[in-house]
This record gives C-alpha cells, structure tokens and sequence, in this order.
C-alpha cells in the first residue's frame, strides 16, 4: 500500500531515526526505513546510498538494494549514481554491473519506443498532407448513403462536408452549433485546437519565464511566482488521432474553404 503523505516534522523524525541506524551501523534498520518513507520523500534513498558508498567494510547487498530501487523509481541520474560509489574503494564494477545493464536496456528500450513514433508521426503527417492537397485539387465524390444524425436514409436538400460525413439538411440546422463546421468532426476538432493553444500558451511563458530569470535581480521570487502560475507543468502532447478522425482534424477555416452544401427542392 502507498504510504500518505508525511509532515515535515515527522519527515525530519525518520530521517533522524535513518541516521541514528547509520550511526550504530545497522545497516538493515537504514534499508528498512528507506523502504517504509522513502515513497515520499526520495532523499532517504540518496542518503543511504551516499553512506553506504562511504562504508570500507563489505556492504554489497545493502548496496544493491538500494541501487534496485533507485533504478526502479528513476530517482537518481546514472552518472551521479557512479559518481557517489566512486567514494567507495570496495565497489567495484560488479556491484552497479546489474543496475548499469537494467539502466541501459530501459534507454535503449525508451529510444526504440522513440523512434518508432517518429516514423509513426511522420508516416501519419505525410499522410494527412496528401489527404489536405487532394481534397483542395480534386473532386471529391460524395457516396453516403446514410445521414451521419439520425443514420436514416439520405435525402435531399442535404449537407456534405469533405471530411466524408454527410446530413440531412434540416439534421444539420437541427445539431450543428457552426454554420460551417461538421458537428460529428467539432468535438474532436475543438479539443486538438484547445490543446494546440494551451501548448502555445505555455511556450510563450517558458520565454518569458526565461527571460525574466535571466535580468531579474531576485532569481527566486521569479521562479516562486512562475511556479504558482503552472510554467513547470507537463505539457499535454497532442497524439496522433483515429484514422477516421485524420483528416476531419483540420482547422475551422479549411472546413468552411472545404465545405460543399447541395440544396435542391424536392
């Protein structure tokens, strides 16, 4: 089970208590305690590993323990990890070979994983670019049979739209919230454009984080100020879409450029 959240005087508690085992040489206590309340405050891991790089004496299972959960958990840099059991003149290769491989393995693992998005995004832009230059110099022939509403036969006067989705006029009139927008492609086109301004919003901040950190005479009231303003949160990254919505996640004004509407009396 997670352990909660501790306060920070109970957190300054275990780490006095990790380091009275250190202390005393009880190495098993300091693992133990590291296992209890290092899920929330990852220093008690770095320490421990810091004191058992400074330890003479043989120590290698502890070592590896703990080098196993920092690995697992992400919680220190590969060259800082070395660089800390280079204090230590009885680890030798051995004791981080384990932890090296399994680190090396996940990033090439992650690379791979990579790549292949990469050529996943570029096969997928290529595509969406030859779809765009289709639909703005070729015909496009309209074969639905079905309103894309009320999936009832289709009738004229109707409403096609070059994303592939066709209505009723009055299906159209009925649901659609823009005169010039396919009201099945609009959610999902309004959420990619939502995202898209978010991420240009949180760039043009990251600028202007960047260049207020660099003049400003008080560096830290900067970043207190940006960090309550969100500039250090993930960015939301815009995957690639359904297949069937590719093409349909074109902006508003190439919808009304692409719009075709067919009226005709019956």
């Amino acid at each position: 089970p997670r352990v909660p959240p501790l306060p920070s005087f109970l957190l300054s508690r275990f780490q006095q208590i990790m380091h009275y085992h250190m202390q005393n040489g009880q190495y098993r206590k300091v693992v133990e305690v590291c296992e209890l309340y290092g899920e929330q405050e990852a220093c008690l891991w770095e320490q421990a590993l810091g004191y058992f790089a400074h330890k003479e004496e043989d120590c290698k299972e502890y070592m590896a323990a703990v080098l196993a959960r920092i690995e697992t958990k992400n919680l220190m840099p590969p060259l800082l990890v070395v660089q800390t059991l280079a204090h230590n003149s009885t680890a030798t290769l051995s004791v981080i070979k384990d932890y090296l491989i399994s680190k090396l393995q996940r990033q090439s693992c992650q690379i791979e994983q990579d790549e292949q998005k990469i050529q996943k995004y570029r096969e997928e832009t290529k595509r969406i670019r030859q779809d765009i230059e289709e639909l703005k110099t070729s015909p496009k022939i309209f074969q639905k049979t079905k309103c894309s509403i009320c999936t009832s036969a289709l009738e004229l006067p109707s409403v096609h739209f070059l994303c592939g989705h066709s209505f009723h006029q009055h299906c159209f009139e009925s649901y659609s919230e823009s005169g010039s927008e396919c009201p099945t492609c609009l959610p999902e086109n309004r959420k990619v454009m939502d995202m898209i301004r978010a991420q240009e919003q949180k760039r043009d901040l990251h600028d202007q984080f960047q260049h207020q950190l660099k003049y400003s005479s008080d560096s830290f009231s900067v970043v207190a100020d940006y960090f309550g303003r969100g500039v250090f949160n993930k960015l939301t990254l815009i995957t690639d879409l359904p297949p069937s919505k590719s093409a349909a996640a074109l902006d508003a004004s190439l919808q009304r450029d692409l719009l075709v509407k067919t009226k005709r009396s019956t």
